[in-house]
């Protein structure tokens, strides 16, 4: 069976990309921003209602372990 050419893949260009969306880029960049936004609270926030050591952590000796 002889085909025309035209029925012939062209494989001598590269296809071109239109690149990555933008709703991509957009969701991407508020990720990071909301990631490093998190990341700042909680360094800020850490030392907010903490009190160490616990008055009423129970004070077990270990032995002999620093004499």
């Amino acid at each position: 069976m002889i085909v025309p050419d035209s029925e012939y893949l062209d494989f001598s260009q590269v296809p071109q990309s239109k690149g990555v969306p933008k709703s991509i880029v957009y969701s991407v960049a508020i990720g990071l921003i909301m990631i490093f936004a998190i990341g700042a609270s909680v360094v800020l926030l850490a030392g907010t209602g903490h009190h160490w050591p616990a008055s009423s952590s129970m004070r077990v000796p270990l032995g002999n372990l620093h004499e």
